[in-house]
């Protein structure tokens, strides 16, 4: 199938202009504790566009389009001046280790089109050829579109113009540094302490609380150029060069256009179905001039204006946008301002179809199909917008996406004791490598820190890291809060890839980091009755004065789940690279011998002694009586063993992959109640939040008050951890038919059009959860035996498809479900593994066909076999 025509049939529609960007009106400043995040910058509900690179979010009133614009490696590189580790004492209480190194966005392409004002707006974003389309109705007076993309292979965005106004329009191009407010945003973004006056500035950092920015600009003969840099008090200084000017695009020598520019719609069929767009061709006409727009900053004292055209009916005409950044470019006020201006109408073309071309490549890597168009173009909408924020191989996109406030909440950096890694994991299933690449570069980037890390705080060696990693090794967070599980938890994607691809290359790069978590945890484990145990780890986040109130944490049940999937998969990497075989037969006792999982009935612990009162009704009225007794994972062995709003004590099944279908069954049992308590938790708070106060919704109240779902919390819905949640209930067999309404629900209540969760400020780590979820209940194989369908809503959904996911050992799998049944099954092996498949026709017979030579074997049984060589093309049969 080409999935590239399928993607086409879907759109993300938006009602409406966005008007969470930027936002500062979310308070995570933990109670007023940490004063810093107070009413920083988290959501972004606007259409995003990028290419791994390259990043705007499309924003504005219909007066004042406009692109907030940025690339992945723009950082205020800033480390915390606490680089002497320390745990969270009483200083840092108040003072908290971190300063405000983080992302920063360059500023606001902005067009002033004063005509637009009262417009219809609706802006649809196609995401087979990733363009996004903002049509502007007024009414009798006519309509105007504005079609942009960012060039998949350039830092470009191209913005496009078409009149089918009754009169003629001037429209002005001016740039707005994010201290810079008018123009379609009042909020105060002041990074400098400008302007400090009002409520306007909420969200803002005053005064000098770090390095200033340098902002400068001009517009010389049409052209506008500048840049945002920061020099002062930067670990390494960082400039982000601009340049944009209007284009007339010249007649094509062929005549034609690339059709991501014209017709490239397909007929649809979800709720962001497709239709028939303009046929547009590159013809227009544009004038440059200078007209007074006040309040732009431009350092040129002949040029007062920014440029501007004058667009008549009917006509198009063409914006470029570059950004160039000194980690790629030597001069990049001068290259981009250069390209801006030179750029001809032929190379524009040439840049839409390699754009085209690139994102035709990108859907055809994998693909699924489903009887349910809702969550089929959720799948694909976060597919898009990953592929947007992430391809930058060292320089990841923070924690919020597209950086458009210049104080983001947790500084926007690379948040590890979950929120960094959770938002890679759909990418990895699917083939998508190249987006998955960026995960792994902050913990390399560290090592040396974290070396020191571990000796200063544990007095041995090995890699322990801090919760908020920038680039570069640049320290964004100082905190620990008592925590040692962040860098072994960011392993368990790099296992989980290698496991997948079994691509030794990737297994060298992967290595040393490895190793030297396997370091620090040789040493700090302490051995107690034949078991291995944790010592002063926590699940969650703690402080000094909690832990001297209630002592230290052991053995929490993520952390085991963790150091099972190191120490069981790390022989197996050496021994594939022929490294450390010395070593092995100890990591492989680690594996064997690590102490019990918690566990207890929550009976044990019904007067609810939870880590924070996090609500005062008990246990006991929420769960029924039966469920009180049932056994379930506790949070740690020595701790809180429970959370209403934390559901942590399900990553050891995911995605650490310690359990699974195939575990004994008293501990899959175990996982199964768990995932059931919490769900039984969040249903029956929700109806105790109907009339009590509880003090544990959401943190904004944006959208949604009226709708009774946003009362639901802690499992599915959970604030945190719910990308978790879903395939964690996958992988312990929870009933399929409930996880799908749960998912579905979550979507129709809760998700923006541009792939956020509405009221959630942790931002792309969300994007995983459709993709993950629905690859797992596809495709189990993280136990090493591949599982088809295995866990699958077949009563309500009977027929689906996917092609080419890969699954553990390096298979290439596709596979289809017609009327409830598994149909043929084609299998590349890549790595020539023996092949163990759970028989997805119970009962019956199956063959297994070798393409290459013709060979055919029949299997029963539960499970078939067959070993194979690299490159090996297997069908897999129901005999009739």
């Amino acid at each position: 199938m080409d999935h590239y025509e399928r993607v086409k049939r879907y759109k993300a529609v938006y009602d409406g202009p966005p008007r969470a960007v930027p936002d500062g009106d979310v308070d995570v400043s933990g109670n007023g504790r940490w004063r810093i995040w107070q009413y920083t910058g988290t959501k972004t509900d606007a259409p995003v566009l990028g290419n791994g690179d390259m990043l705007a979010a499309f924003a504005g009133p219909c007066e004042y389009p406009q692109f907030w614009v940025t690339t992945d490696d723009f950082w205020q590189m800033e480390s915390n001046p606490n680089w002497v580790f320390f745990h969270d004492n009483s200083t840092a209480a108040m003072e908290p280790a971190v300063t405000l190194g983080g992302p920063r966005p360059v500023g606001r392409l902005v067009f002033s089109i004063p005509e637009l004002k009262g417009a219809a707006c609706r802006i649809e974003q196609q995401l087979g050829d990733a363009v996004t389309v903002a049509h502007y109705d007024l009414g009798t007076e006519g309509k105007l579109t504005i079609r942009s993309m960012v060039a998949a292979t350039e830092n470009l965005l191209l913005v496009r113009f078409h009149s089918e106004l009754a009169d003629s329009v001037r429209i002005r191009a001016c740039f707005r540094f994010p201290d810079e407010p008018g123009m379609g945003c009042e909020k105060g973004v002041s990074l400098s302490g400008k302007n400090e006056s009002g409520t306007d500035l909420r969200g803002t950092a005053v005064g000098m609380m770090c390095g200033r920015t340098i902002e400068e600009q001009k517009t010389v003969g049409g052209i506008l150029s500048g840049f945002r840099a920061f020099e002062e008090q930067v670990d390494v200084p960082v400039k982000a060069g601009f340049g944009g000017a209007f284009h007339r695009p010249e007649d094509r020598e062929d005549g034609n256009e690339s059709s991501v520019w014209s017709n490239n719609a397909g007929a649809g069929k979800s709720c962001a179905l497709s239709s028939n767009s303009d046929a547009d061709k590159w013809c227009a006409s544009s004038v440059k001039a200078n007209d007074d727009e006040s309040g732009v900053r431009n350092t040129n004292s002949n040029q007062e204006d920014p440029a501007s055209l004058v667009l008549r009916p009917g006509e198009r005409t063409d914006y470029v946008f570059v950004l160039r950044t000194w980690n790629k470019v030597s001069r990049p006020v001068e290259m981009a301002a250069s390209r801006a201006e030179w750029i001809t109408s032929r190379e524009i073309s040439e840049l839409v179809e390699l754009h085209r071309s690139w994102w035709r490549d990108f859907w055809n890597v994998s693909g699924i199909c489903l009887d349910d168009p809702l969550l089929e173009q959720r799948y694909y909408l976060s597919q898009y917008v990953m592929a947007s924020l992430s391809r930058d191989p060292d320089y990841p996109p923070g924690i919020l996406g597209v950086c458009t406030f210049d104080r983001p909440a947790w500084n926007g950096n690379y948040k590890i004791n979950y929120n960094h890694q959770s938002a890679y994991l759909g990418l990895l299933a699917s083939g998508h490598f190249p987006q998955a690449d960026p995960h792994d570069a902050p913990y390399f980037a560290m090592m040396d820190i974290g070396r020191e890390m571990s000796h200063r705080l544990y007095q041995h060696g090995g890699t322990c890291l801090p919760l908020g990693l920038g680039p570069k090794g640049m320290v964004s967070e100082a905190l620990l809060l008592h925590m040692k599980s962040q860098a072994v938890h960011g392993a368990t994607n790099m296992i989980m890839r290698y496991s997948l691809t079994l691509d030794r290359d990737y297994g060298r790069k992967i290595y040393p980091f490895l190793q030297s978590l396997a370091d620090f945890w040789e040493a700090d484990l302490i051995q107690k009755d034949g078991y291995w145990h944790i010592r002063d780890d926590s699940m969650h986040e703690r402080t000094e004065d909690d832990v001297r109130k209630n002592g230290e944490s052991m053995d929490p049940v993520n952390s085991l789940g963790y150091l099972k999937c190191l120490f069981r998969f790390l022989p197996v990497i050496s021994r594939d690279l022929g490294l450390d075989e010395e070593r092995r037969s100890h990591w492989e006792d680690i594996a064997d011998h690590l102490a019990p999982y918690p566990m207890g009935t929550l009976e044990d612990i019904r007067e609810n002694p939870t880590l924070w009162a996090e609500a005062e009704v008990p246990l006991g009225e929420l769960v029924p009586e039966e469920w009180m007794k049932k056994p379930v994972f506790f949070d740690e062995g020595k701790g809180g063993k429970w959370s209403y709003h934390f559901p942590g004590n399900i990553m050891q099944i995911y995605p650490a992959g310690a359990i699974g279908l195939g575990s004994d069954p008293d501990l899959l049992q175990t996982g199964w109640n768990t995932v059931h308590v919490h769900s039984i938790i969040e249903n029956q708070m929700a109806e105790y939040r109907k009339t009590h106060d509880t003090g544990a919704d959401d943190l904004d109240n944006e959208q949604g008050d009226s709708d009774p779902h946003y009362r639901k919390a802690g499992a599915w819905n959970a604030t945190n951890l719910s990308c978790l949640f879903f395939p964690a209930a996958v992988r312990v067999g929870y009933d399929p038919e409930v996880i799908w309404r749960e998912l579905e629900e979550r979507i129709v209540h809760r998700g923006l059009p541009n792939g956020y969760i509405n009221r959630n400020p942790h931002g792309i780590e969300n994007l995983s959860t459709v993709p993950n979820t629905l690859q797992e209940m596809m495709l189990l194989s993280h136990e090493g035996i591949l599982r088809i369908f295995r866990v699958w809503p077949v009563k309500s959904h009977p027929n689906a498809s996917f092609e080419r996911l890969w699954a553990y050992g390096a298979f290439q799998v596709s596979a289809s479900l017609e009327a409830g049944i598994v149909g043929t099954i084609q299998i590349l092996s890549h790595a020539g593994r023996e092949l163990v498949l759970e028989n997805p026709w119970p009962g019956e017979e199956a063959e297994i066909v070798h393409l290459q030579t013709g060979r055919r074997e029949v299997f029963g049984g539960e499970y078939l076999r067959a070993e194979t060589f690299p490159g090996e093309r297997l069908e897999i049969r129901r005999m009739a």
